[in-house]
């Protein structure tokens, strides 16, 4: 992994100071949004498509990528190369923010393509580094540094200073990666010239903290404490606390590694409360982790502990504000989609206004003309009596469209507080669950024994196991109900999805004593989205476990009925009441219960198999009483050869 992705991304964006926050991109896309409708030409709407893009990266991934993509196809229908080039572009980058490097690099590779085309010598240094990038993330060094010194030439070549002072700093990372650190050390000191050139002090300070870095690594103490202060001297002149706090922490470093202790936490206190006053958890964090540690060897162990407390919460709300940054972009979907439809209600109602005035207007010219043409009235009367007509059904049905409209906008507004609720509680469980696990590993592990300490270790796998489902029926759910998702449907062996589902959760199943049955026979073949099936079936298997008592089996049968496949999953376990059941595939359930070792469910986990199953034209129903266990049972098309 690289040790300075922030360079990396600081270059490509060539931006130097932080995002905006969500409103305020929120605003800047309504703003483009209205300039859109009034662009004055193709090239000028393809230009405002690609800046919204930009604008949503980060913020709607999807929607950053659907504008993108309607840029390129724009670009293309009037064979507009520049347009295409910048969009192919911008696509790479969103792919390479999904991890997809591979179809990133494609795109990037055919907009430079494009750019030498048309001799963009700027834009083909821009895409050589983000190619660079993605080899560097990658590992892949060689080739970064190949594609990163071509971007150097065309700096070089243009005049393009900045372009060449940041090109010589992400080779010197690159070299730095390679532990080649005598040739990292000369490119920075080349990259660190050119901007006390440009009196670039942003840059400047980033060279001294990158050339610290490395006599860090050689522990050579003074050399590496020389370069922080001189980092440190630009940050106080222009008040870089983001990244004051971190370099305070380097110097603490070298301060412990020449062994004196008292400086080093000097340092690392001031770090800390640097970064406390702009609440920047991460580096908070890591100073107090060292404060700790030093105070732990000075004895001073009251202080250790005070410092350790610090950053175990510091550690939490880390985690919490992960969590909740997941929620607000889930929750922030919901929003922009209802703000969209209620924008549609708005247009159908001024659609309807000027339908009535334009009514209005007709038929007061028609009883003007009427005084000196008697005859042509008589037509022009009954034509507005018809045209009148049609109007006012035409309204009338638009308005039930609207109501219609609202009816279903309140439905989703009540299912999304249902989903958020259902979503908080069943994330707080296993954290919670986590956390008083993690206390007593950290506080009592000299007490515990060892049948303590591996009962807790297995607690805390069955927590992880938990939220990893609940995780992965959330991203499932979402990209289902947001209608993004691809579907690929295909002839589907039922018994390929239900030994894979089998073997997934056979340990888990041996574990409670429960066996996993599925009797051999005639293969059945069915039509679906193998991916939807694989998710609802390994839901129902993990459901049936939990609610299974010891020494029971859990059987799942794959048959044909007719133009159905029809699989079940029957369990021996605690079944349900019928008021559980008619409740149990929808947003309003009151209560759910608990497996027979206190097992927790996902929440979602049945709501989303309704989903699926709706989506692959089958459903899914349940029979099950008390005390006799349940089944369960999913009906798709078969497959006709």
């Amino acid at each position: 992994m690289m040790r300075n992705p922030v360079i990396f991304a600081v270059w490509l964006l060539a931006a130097l100071l932080p995002f905006s926050v969500h409103a305020q991109k929120a605003e800047k896309i309504e703003r483009l949004k209205s300039e859109l409708s009034r662009a004055a030409s193709d090239t000028a709407e393809i230009g405002i498509l690609l800046t919204l893009a930009m604008t949503y990266e980060g913020y709607q991934m999807d929607s950053a990528m659907a504008y993108a993509l309607e840029s390129l196809e724009k670009s293309e229908r009037i064979n507009y190369t520049k347009g295409r080039a910048d969009a192919m572009l911008h696509i790479g980058r969103l792919k390479r923010d999904q991890n997809k490097e591979v179809e990133a690099l494609g795109h990037m590779f055919d907009a430079l393509k494009l750019y030498r085309e048309i001799g963009d010598n700027v834009q083909i240094a821009n895409s050589l580094n983000d190619i660079s990038i993605i080899y560097a993330n990658s590992g892949d060094f060689k080739n970064s540094l190949d594609y990163f010194k071509q971007a150097l030439e065309i700096f070089k070549q243009t005049g393009d200073e900045k372009g060449e002072s940041y090109a010589l700093n992400n080779i010197g990372i690159i070299y730095q990666e390679m532990k080649d650190e005598a040739s990292a050390k000369d490119y920075f000191i080349q990259s660190l010239n050119i901007k006390i050139k440009r009196k670039d002090l942003y840059g400047i300070s980033r060279g001294y903290t990158n050339l610290g870095s490395i006599a860090e690594t050689h522990q050579a103490w003074d050399e590496a404490m020389g370069y922080y202060k001189k980092a440190d001297s630009i940050y106080r002149l222009t008040n870089d606390k983001q990244v004051q706090g971190p370099n305070y922490l380097a110097m603490a470093r070298v301060k412990q590694g020449e062994g004196k202790f008292a400086e080093a936490r000097k340092l690392a206190l001031r770090g800390f409360e640097i970064s406390k006053e702009i609440n920047e958890l991460s580096t908070m964090s890591r100073c107090s982790k060292l404060i700790a540690e030093l105070d732990e060897h000075a004895g001073n162990y009251k202080s250790s502990l005070a410092y350790q407390k610090i950053y175990n919460q510091l550690a939490d709300s880390l985690n919490n504000k992960n969590h909740k940054a997941t929620l607000e972009e889930l929750k922030g979907k919901f929003n922009v989609e209802e703000k969209e439809r209620e924008i549609v209600l708005l247009k159908k109602d001024k659609e309807l206004h000027e339908a009535r005035a334009r009514n209005n207007a007709l038929v007061t010219y028609t009883l003007s003309g009427s005084i000196v043409f008697l005859l042509l009235i008589l037509g022009l009367i009954y034509y507005a009596y018809r045209t009148t007509k049609t109007a006012r059904d035409s309204l009338a049905n638009k308005n039930k469209e609207i109501e219609q409209q609202k009816d279903d906008l309140d439905k989703l507004n009540k299912d999304k507080d249902r989903f958020f609720s259902i979503l908080s509680h069943d994330l707080r469980s296993p954290l919670n669950s986590l956390k008083g696990l993690s206390y007593l590993l950290f506080n009592h592990a000299d007490s515990l024994t060892a049948d303590e300490t591996k009962d807790i270790k297995k607690k805390v796998d069955t927590s992880l196991d938990n939220l990893t489902e609940l995780i992965n029926n959330i991203l499932e759910w979402s990209m289902t109900t947001s209608k993004k998702r691809m579907w690929t449907f295909d002839k589907l062996n039922t018994s390929t999805v239900i030994q894979k589902n089998i073997s997934l959760y056979k340990s888990i199943a041996e574990s409670k004593g429960v066996r996993l049955v599925h009797p051999t026979g005639d293969e059945v073949f069915g039509y679906a989205d193998f991916q939807a099936i694989d998710t609802v079936i390994r839901n129902l298997i993990s459901n049936s476990i939990k609610f299974s008592h010891p020494n029971s089996d859990i059987t799942v049968k794959a048959a044909v009925n007719g133009d159905t496949v029809l699989i079940s999953v029957r369990d021996q376990g605690i079944g349900m009441p019928a008021d559980i059941q008619e409740k149990l595939f929808t947003m309003n359930r009151s209560k759910t219960q608990a497996g027979t070792k206190n097992e927790k469910g996902t929440g979602i986990g049945l709501l989303l198999c309704k989903e699926l199953m709706k989506e692959n034209n089958g459903d899914i129903s349940v029979k099950s009483s008390p005390g006799e266990g349940s089944e369960f049972f999913v009906s798709f098309p078969v497959f006709v050869g």
